[in-house]
């Protein structure tokens, strides 16, 4: 396709020729049980992705023993049967792969302990006596600086997994020496304050690094491929810079290294680096300062997702590869897609970011692509044992996942919606989030391609029931939003979930005076009619649905995205929580940005405090000793949702299968949702 010329031409990387120039990350998605049971689940995992086209594909191994075992292992023998029977897999595919070594932050020494260490014993802010904040078991300890000895003993393992690496028939070996890593942490000032021929100067910084490739070189043969990946900076004050990982590559190049992956920052740099807002393709400019000072071809990627952004860079001459992790989680089939011309069918990934909030307790899941981590029990759609008459009632996420999944096993399958357009809460949430538009567009494209009989502005009743005589029923209706049993709850300067749907819908808010009734049925005509979320975001710059000042009744995840959303809109926003913790449900790649943009926006955030009333004027709030008042000229309840039984107990009974699923059964985000419809189309 001439539109993605430079993504599809062939690239040499030391001793390999790769068909294209799409390279896999490894990425950390074993889960947590038996060695047998690991490389059966990631043999379905990797031969998914290598089917989809791939050039390349990464497999995170360790140099050393972790918190949680078994992992995939380079420091013993006894792993070598099960990683080579992952490339044999990989490379019937027709992808070539590469183990990935890398420790995170611990160390194990012979027999002994897992321990945190590094370079100096000091946290990765630089500050001596500063507890390690990165998570996991061993959060309260400070790192223990290395010994001589024990620096020497890392590198010799290093080269006896590279020697095992090549064993196991994995075609080169990458050295992790980025994102605040035991490798990274020697290279920055910030974390070196050794005074032996490991730190000090630029060049010592970097010999712990030199050594580890002499070592492998030395062990693995000088004919094998070796790549690495560093972070472009680290972005910490007084840490290192683009520059200095420019000239870090040339050192590497000289060393022998074929190719680098240039990241963004470290895990704890105070930017934002993969989140939602974050455009696709703001960190390639650091691949492209690398690529200027190398020969050896250099991999862009952490924030490009989208195909056309991946060829975009190549176009430039920003790097020479791109490296796709969560849209290769997202769509196996990318490449292939691709190539082929089929973009509009590529499940786009949304950058939700949950496949890395799990990633410390595999295994990921994704909200876009229920197989992810289910390969092995679904490897594809298998005809069912019976044809059946399926009845969907409800297109979101996860009726349109189940009409889907049960049409491709055979069934006839017809969906019901109440409203104008398929959706449900994507329709609200993709004015929040931009990048659930494309997720919202897929949907309804994959749903409309198949043959399923689909009724929009369809109310399901028992009559219907009678007249389509269905055997199953798939009730993804959505859950209903709690009332709050305040005075002045259901005034008409308030709105919940269910108002924000019927306004979407076309509807008007049958509450308050004729002019507000008017407005709103004139607003709800103009979504109905001309939806789309950018202009709907643009319109909250306006009156309607909001005031200029709103509080938000419920700080969860919902209430959150609204507020970070109109305070990007100009408006003074309050959050009204009744816990202690804004946002506890919040992921924590998203969380604390969103914090510091509400924070930054002047947003009032109220905790442990109780609403007692609700007037035209605002909030009255109670606290443990005091009480208050939030001004405010619209209120938003949004204290999540609960189950909607009420059409299950209606439709139970009538000769059909009865399955409810999605928040009208348990509320959840988009990745519950799509789980739910894969899984109950799975099981008709």
């Amino acid at each position: 396709m001439a539109r993605l010329k430079r993504l599809f031409e062939p690239i040499q990387v030391g001793n390999l020729e790769l068909k294209n120039r799409i390279k896999m990350p490894a990425m950390a998605v074993v889960p947590p049980e038996s060695e047998e049971v690991v490389i059966d689940r990631l043999k379905a995992f990797y031969t998914e992705r290598a089917r989809g086209g791939v050039a390349i594909i990464g497999v995170s191994c360790t140099a050393t023993r972790l918190i949680q075992d078994p992992m995939l292992g380079l420091y013993d023998d006894r792993f070598i049967n099960g990683l080579r029977q992952l490339t044999e897999v990989i490379h019937a595919h027709g992808a070539r792969t590469y183990a990935q070594m890398g420790v995170g932050y611990s160390w194990a020494f012979s027999d002994g302990p897992v321990e945190l260490v590094g370079p100096s014993g000091v946290s990765l802010s630089g500050r001596p006596g500063t507890p390690f904040r990165m998570g996991g078991p061993l959060e309260p300890t400070m790192p223990r600086a290395l010994a001589l000895d024990e620096i020497r003993q890392i590198v010799e393992a290093y080269g006896d997994g590279a020697q095992r690496a090549r064993e196991a028939g994995f075609d080169a070996v990458e050295i992790i020496a980025s994102v605040s890593y035991i490798i990274a942490q020697f290279l920055s000032p910030l974390t070196n304050k050794r005074s032996d021929e490991y730190g000090g100067s630029f060049e010592n910084r970097m010999q712990f690094l030199l050594e580890i490739i002499e070592n492998m070189k030395k062990k693995a043969g000088p004919d094998f491929t070796y790549t690495c990946r560093l972070s472009g900076a680290d972005l910490l004050e007084g840490g290192y810079t683009v520059e200095d990982t420019a000239r870090m590559a040339q050192i590497l190049e000289m060393a022998g290294i074929h190719e680098i992956d240039v990241m963004s920052g470290w895990h704890n740099a105070p930017f934002p680096i993969i989140q939602t807002d974050v455009p696709q393709g703001a960190w390639a400019h650091m691949a492209e300062a690398v690529k200027k000072a190398v020969s050896i071809p250099v991999a862009a990627g952490t924030q490009i997702q989208d195909v056309m952004v991946a060829e975009s860079v190549l176009a430039q001459g920003k790097a020479d590869m791109v490296y796709m992790a969560r849209a290769l989680l997202a769509d196996p089939e990318l490449p292939n897609k691709a190539r082929e011309g089929r973009l509009a069918d590529i499940r786009p990934c949304m950058n939700c970011c949950r496949c890395i909030e799990d990633s410390d307790a595999p295994p990921v899941y994704c909200s876009v692509n229920a197989r992810l981590s289910r390969e092995w029990e679904y490897p594809a759609e298998t005809a069912a044992a019976e044809r059946k008459s399926v009845l969907v009632v409800g297109g979101g996420p996860a009726g349109m996942e189940a009409a889907r999944i049960a049409v491709l096993r055979g069934h006839a399958v017809t969906l019901c919606e109440r409203g104008p357009r398929l959706g449900g809460s994507l329709i609200l949430a993709a004015i929040t989030n931009s990048r659930i538009g494309n997720v919202l567009k897929h949907l309804d494209r994959q749903t409309r391609k198949l043959p399923i009989e689909l009724r929009l502005n369809t109310e399901v009743t028992p009559v219907l029931l009678d007249e389509i005589k269905p055997d199953v029923v798939v009730l993804a209706a959505g859950g209903m939003a709690p009332a709050l049993e305040v005075p002045g709850s259901s005034g008409a300067n308030v709105l919940d979930h269910r108002d924000m749907k019927e306004v979407l819908a076309g509807h008007a808010i049958r509450r308050g005076g004729f002019g507000q009734r008017l407005l709103s049925r004139l607003g709800g005509l103009f979504v109905r009619f001309f939806y789309e979320p950018s202009l709907v975001r643009w319109m909250l710059r306006f009156g309607f649905p909001f005031g200029k000042r709103v509080a938000i009744i419920g700080g969860s995840f919902a209430g959150c995205e609204l507020a970070v959303t109109l305070v990007g809109r100009g408006k003074k926003v309050s959050i009204i929580e009744e816990s202690k913790r804004i946002g506890a449900d919040v992921g924590l790649v998203h969380r604390w940005i969103w914090m510091k943009q509400l924070r930054e926006a002047g947003a009032r955030l109220v905790t442990e405090a109780s609403v007692t009333e609700i007037t035209k004027r605002g909030v009255s709030i109670s606290k443990a000793d005091s009480t208050d008042f939030v001004e405010a000229d619209t209120v938003v309840l949004a204290g999540g949702l609960k189950p909607d039984t009420r059409l299950a107990d209606e439709l139970s009974g009538r000769g059909a299968a009865v399955y409810a699923i999605g928040d009208c059964a348990e509320p959840g985000k988009l990745l519950e949702a799509t789980a739910a419809g894969f899984l109950v189309g799975q099981e008709i």
